[in-house]
């Protein structure tokens, strides 16, 4: 699979020269079923509120006192197509 770059850019137009390394969802609906064979799956929704992507040099790319970058929150449909194709096949 390819290597996704961070989106991160900073003041000065400079790019972030990371790479995404991790995708959370917030406000996610999980939930485990136990089936008629006895066995449990796991289910996970699409996200209420967005996808976030972690940066391999910087995280988040919060700072003392600032919060982490708008620029790293995504909804399903605004992710890169290779994102979204992690999270299909994982679901």
């Amino acid at each position: 699979m390819e290597v996704e770059p961070c989106p991160f850019v900073y003041a000065k137009g400079k790019k972030c020269t990371g790479h995404i390394v991790r995708i959370e969802c917030f406000k996610a609906d999980l939930s485990w079923h136990r089936g008629d064979d006895g066995k449990w799956t796991f289910e996970a929704g699409e996200p209420r509120s967005h996808y976030h992507v972690y940066c391999s040099e910087k995280d988040n790319h919060a700072g003392y006192g600032r919060p982490d970058a708008g620029t790293l929150k995504f909804s399903y449909q605004d992710l890169p197509p290779s994102l979204r194709k992690v999270i299909a096949e994982s679901s």
